[in-house]
């Protein structure tokens, strides 16, 4: 499966200091395919990072809204990144003894006989099947969200494989197996297909109220069973691990284990050691959003629900579709030629007086999740003037997705998200200033999680799995709490709090006009 294999992206790494040492010890590796990159980084047993290395792949948009990436692509990162991080860490004082797998929600890769993709994955932002939705919503809503626990969506994998069953019969017609895009991976590395339980729920086929895939749900979209992997347990070893193709390719041992792992969302709150009831975490990454531990499942129309990977534990998800990708997309239109530096456009955005000076963003480039759940918002600027420049919308950018977030909030029932300090995560936590805008706009303290991300979180995941620690509630408990403090202004959170009914009263203004004959692209 290494045919296809192409393309040279752009890398980049997070500066770490690795340290000689005449003792060898045994280090797991994360895995996280990611929307817009996968990180690889590499843990100690007591669950420590040393090291992580990133590689993006490309996003194509044949269309406005629509969103598809080439699996041979993660094939191809996952490779560049573990072969650089391997060769950059010291071999002889660390010895790789297994890896752990997660990715982002949604993402189904349909397969042929052979295993190899026949066409592009969609991802979870991807807008084009909201006519799917329509049709899934009115003929069997009700059942969707009593088997699934959520709402049916253009996020989720269902009405993505409903709509290539209409668009695209010809890869309908090959398809011979639906793997999510960690189990894809999974797949390549030990030619062993299985996924989770929380990764089975994000797309949509898995009845959680009995714990296996539904052949109802199966059958809205014509999918027989036997195209879905087994599901097991997220500490499970893969086969007989890593086969000598993919050993070869990533610069490991034949054999090394594999651990089937869970959703990016899943380990983001095992790494920040979010695992207590009314314990929160928001997301500065492509996507925003905030998470918050529930004692039990909460069926919902506005939210989205998972299990917690330390049970019986359960949470809550309310997301919003661009976060840091509106931050990406904000450098490339005010650069013109080519991007503008994230740290140029960090200082243009710090010496922006708060408010922006009356310039508001939506950040709805592609739809928005909750609290709308609507396909259709478009993003926008208001208030522009000809004194406004750069640094405006820089600002305004920064402000207006953290007011997405806040947003997004206001569908949890009151009291999930507590009192105590809610941890952060993401890329986003980069800037300061963006933490701190955020801070003052939920007028909450943060707590920036300490080494916090997706693929660390796989990585505790697979030292249970291997044997290397016996609980996984107390490997992430040993992190909460770990970061930097960033308490709200008074003074700030004041006039975000007067800008934010600003921002809900035009959103609910403008969003009729995107469903009333809004000019789109021939």
């Amino acid at each position: 499966m290494l045919r296809g294999l192409r393309r040279r992206v752009g890398s980049r790494e997070e500066p770490v200091t690795v340290v000689k040492s005449s003792r060898v010890h045994e280090t797991v590796l994360g895995i996280d395919l990611g929307t817009s990159e996968c990180k690889v980084c590499l843990v100690t047993a007591a669950g420590e990072v040393i090291r992580a290395v990133r590689e993006g792949y490309p996003t194509h948009s044949p269309r406005p809204a629509w969103a598809e990436q080439d699996p041979a692509d993660w094939l191809q990162a996952v490779t560049r990144a573990t072969r650089r991080l391997l060769s950059e860490t010291d071999s002889v004082a660390h010895r790789t003894v297994g890896l752990a797998l997660t990715s982002a929600a949604h993402i189904g890769v349909l397969a042929d006989a052979d295993g190899f993709p026949v066409r592009r994955a969609l991802l979870w932002n991807d807008q084009r099947s909201s006519t799917e939705v329509a049709d899934l919503e009115r003929d069997h809503g009700d059942e969707i969200l009593r088997r699934t626990y959520q709402a049916v969506s253009t996020s989720w994998t269902l009405p993505h494989l409903l709509w290539v069953r209409r668009h695209e019969p010809q890869n309908w017609a090959r398809t011979s197996r639906v793997l999510l895009s960690k189990d894809y991976l999974a797949a390549w590395l030990t030619g062993q297909a299985a996924t989770d339980p929380a990764t089975a729920l994000s797309s949509q086929l898995y009845d959680a109220t009995v714990g296996g895939w539904s052949p109802e749900l199966c059958a809205m979209v014509g999918l027989t069973m036997k195209a879905l992997p087994p599901v097991v347990p997220a500490t499970t070893p893969l086969g007989r691990g890593l086969t000598a193709e993919a050993a070869g390719a990533l610069g490991l041992a034949a054999g090394t284990p594999v651990i089937v792992g869970t959703l990016d969302s899943a380990t983001e709150l095992l790494a920040a050691g979010v695992l207590a009831t009314g314990q929160g975490l928001v997301r500065l990454a492509t996507a925003g959003g905030v998470e918050c531990v529930i004692p039990e499942p909460r069926p919902s129309r506005k939210l989205i629900t998972y299990p917690h990977p330390v049970r019986p534990l359960w949470y809550c998800q309310a997301g919003t579709n661009s976060c840091a990708s509106a931050v990406r997309w904000g450098t490339r239109i005010v650069g013109g030629e080519g991007e503008v530096p994230f740290a140029t456009w960090d200082a243009w955005a710090a010496a922006t007086p708060v408010g922006a000076e009356g310039l508001l963003f939506h950040p709805y480039l592609a739809g928005e999740r909750a609290p709308q759940w609507d396909p259709h918002l478009r993003a926008s600027f208001l208030g522009a003037t000809l004194q406004h420049g750069p640094g405006h919308f820089a600002r305004a950018i920064y402000e207006g997705t953290a007011f997405s977030i806040r947003h997004a909030m206001s569908v949890l029932p009151t009291g999930d998200a507590g009192e105590a300090p809610l941890a952060v995560v993401g890329g986003g936590t980069r800037s300061a200033l963006w933490v701190q805008i955020l801070a003052d706009v939920l007028d909450r303290t943060l707590v920036v999680a300490d080494a916090a991300d997706s693929a660390g979180g796989a990585a505790l995941l697979g030292l249970v799995g291997l044997g290397l620690a016996a609980d996984l509630g107390e490997l992430a408990a040993a992190r909460t709490g770990r970061g930097r403090r960033v308490v709200p202004s008074t003074a700030n959170a004041a006039r975000y709090a007067e800008m934010f009914l600003v921002y809900v009263r035009a959103q609910a203004q403008i969003a009729p006009l995107y469903h009333d004959g809004w000019p789109t692209p021939a």
